[in-house]
């Protein structure tokens, strides 16, 4: 069957109703034009001081220069001057004048080469006070503005949030991250929000809602879903930290509670000396089958393992090359991850998560990573146990464990407008159907971030010219997609407030794919906690990737109830997602492809679910289970 293009709606734009919150956003135009403004004054001053005592310095120089060519001029001339009285006499008498003369050239010069320096220097400080002022008018100005502007802005909906990193919670809400553009500058906000899809559960008609704003703004950095439905951030090439966002690429990590609605700070990964590392940035990071983090330092080989229960961090073993910086990081179903590396091209790197062991695999025929940059795309998980690595430089490379070798150049990417293509950084996603989608830039061999992006849904062979986003016109690395309960696909733009779903033509998974619900309790009393167990509950790939910026993977259990007779569709908060290993212990289970082991996870109800015939179904990876009928109670009837 030939492939047909999936189609893209638009999704709720995030708009902003309060007053306060659009006056900030407004006011960012007069408060970066003044930022701007006065480091382009003190740049401008200081290099402007800087040539007037550089010229002072000249100044002198010549002064001195001039003065002892002159004293030795009159030397040279008293030599050869008559050595009889009077006349050497006199001539001792006119080589101290001459002397006396050229040392007093040398003060008046250095007094006016100093005058200069101190006028000049002043000149620079008033035009660098002048230009200040002129800008903070301005600025003063804008914010005026703003304060009635920032009214039309609610009243057209005018003002909204900017996309971001996005996570899908366990309730079935979506976190997004505000990010900021002006001025051709983005920064990352410490503002977050959540889409709460309709009453039919379709995101398309979903609500926004602020919650609890973050410590630290944070761009690029590593992060994740946790089983117990907390999200973990670490460090940020960008942050806030400072005050002002600066490439720090900062070393500080926190956890969101969704339950509490709360950001709390957690411990600086440390080394195996017990030393905080002193960067983390944008780090290569997965969480593993046993729900802890892994996650690798850009500047060092260090690598640490954090465990949500304990708070606390884990040195393990070194990198097997002298970084992970860029790498981006595959979990395998036979307990490895893998990763071409981004550091030490075209070599791979293999982890053994059972003996904390990194060695290194077969170098790739061809390497897929971008010189100069050292930039990659997303690592994915295919269906059939395949690891899917796109690269920034059109190759494409797979791994497989059972293979001779295991890693291999893939597909190439197709050219468009007699254009290569590559991902310098940027999202891709493992669909219902078992495609790929992403999107690839022109690639110019120079490390540049280009435009316009190209979407494709990549089937295991041919790489399928889709259809693209409206606002696809921008670098990858600006993108985000993220895989969601209903087989949609969100995307944004961190500079650009609209979002999208995509919706591939065939979106039916194969029942092979679907976890399989075995244990669960009916009736269901709304309000409690319930034990939902099956199988393949954490799907069989983490399904979203991006590649070191910005990892969201989906792969831990939904679930989602379905009143019979309204229609009406409710996501359950679910935690602590759980398996029996093999000598009969209860572990956390956050793996892929757990095939028979059978997976619960724990479900609250929430107290107002309509009570009526219901089904309920668990969800991963946008894949739903075959749905089982259940009766709801509602929290009032069971008082009688």
């Amino acid at each position: 069957m030939a492939f047909q293009a999936g189609v893209w709606t638009q999704a709720p734009s995030n708009c902003t109703r309060s007053y306060a919150l659009s006056f900030r956003r407004c006011a960012e135009y007069g408060t970066q034009a003044l930022l701007q403004c006065v480091s382009w004054a003190v740049k401008t001053a200081k290099t402007c001081v800087q040539w007037a005592w550089q010229t002072t310095q000249q100044c002198i120089s010549w002064g001195q220069t001039t003065s002892q060519s002159c004293a030795d001029w009159a030397t040279q001339t008293s030599q050869k001057c008559c050595d009889w009285w009077p006349c050497s006499w006199l001539c001792d008498i006119v080589m101290v004048i001459i002397t006396v003369v050229c040392l007093l050239w040398q003060i008046v010069v250095t007094v006016v080469c100093l005058v200069w320096g101190v006028v000049v220097s002043l000149v620079c400080l008033v035009f660098a006070i002048v230009v200040t002022v002129v800008c903070l008018v301005f600025a003063i100005i804008v914010w005026i503005v703003c304060l009635v502007w920032s009214i039309i802005e609610i009243i057209f909906c005018i003002s909204r949030a900017n996309g971001g990193t996005m996570f899908l919670l366990t309730d079935g809400t979506v976190l997004v991250q505000e990010c900021q553009s002006i001025f051709g500058a983005s920064w990352a906000t410490r503002r977050w929000w959540k889409l709460t899809p309709g009453a039919n559960g379709e995101y398309a008609n979903g609500t926004w809602s602020p919650i609890a704003n973050s410590n630290v703004g944070r761009r690029y950095f590593g992060s994740a879903v946790l089983a117990d439905g907390k999200v973990l951030v670490c460090g940020g090439e960008y942050t806030d930290a400072s005050g002002t966002t600066t490439q720090d690429w900062n070393n500080s990590c926190e956890i969101y509670d969704p339950v509490i609605n709360s950001w709390s700070t957690v411990p600086t990964p440390k080394d195996s000396a017990g030393n905080d590392w002193t960067q983390i940035g944008d780090p290569a990071c997965t969480v593993l089958p046993d729900g802890t983090f892994l996650i690798g330092a850009p500047n060092s080989n260090n690598i640490a393992n954090f465990d949500p229960a304990a708070l606390s961090w884990t040195a393990m073993s070194g990198y097997v090359v002298s970084s992970s910086n860029e790498d981006s990081w595959v979990l395998m179903p036979d307990n490895t991850v893998v990763a071409p590396s981004c550091n030490s091209p075209p070599q791979t790197c293999i982890y053994d998560i059972a003996t904390d062991n990194w060695t290194l695999g077969n170098n790739l025929p061809t390497s897929i990573v971008s010189s100069p940059g050292s930039e990659v795309g997303p690592g994915l998980l295919l269906y059939d146990g395949t690891g899917f690595f796109i690269g920034a430089n059109q190759n494409t490379a797979t791994y497989s464990a059972a293979a001779t070798p295991q890693w291999a150049n893939g597909v190439a990417l197709p050219s468009q407008n007699n254009q290569n293509i590559g991902i310098m950084d940027g999202p891709g996603v493992l669909l219902v159907n078992g495609n790929v989608l992403f999107g690839a830039a022109p690639i110019d061999n120079k490390g540049g971030f280009l435009s316009p992006t190209f979407y494709f849904e990549f089937d295991g062979k041919t790489h399928n010219r889709t259809s693209d986003p409206p606002t696809s016109n921008c670098p990858t690395y600006v993108t985000r997609l993220l895989l969601l309960p209903n087989g949609d696909t969100l995307f944004c733009r961190e500079d650009d407030s609209a979002f999208f779903l995509y919706r591939p033509n065939s979106a039916v998974p194969a029942d092979a794919l679907r976890p399989v619900i075995q244990n669960v309790p009916s009736p269901i009393n709304a309000g409690s906690t319930i034990q939902v167990s099956g199988l393949q509950f954490n799907g069989l790939s983490q399904a979203v990737a991006y590649g070191d910026d910005s990892q969201a993977a989906t792969n831990y259990p939904l679930v989602r109830i379905t009143n019979t007779g309204t229609g009406h569709v409710r996501y359950c908060r679910t935690s602590n997602h759980t398996t029996v290993d093999a000598a009969g212990n209860t572990v956390t289970s956050m793996g892929v492809a757990t095939g028979a082991s059978v997976i619960t996870t724990s479900v609250e109800i929430p107290r107002d679910l309509e009570a009526g015939d219901s089904t309920i179904e668990v969800v991963a990876n946008g894949i739903p289970s075959k749905a089982v009928n259940v009766k709801i109670i509602s929290d009032r009837s069971k008082g009688g």
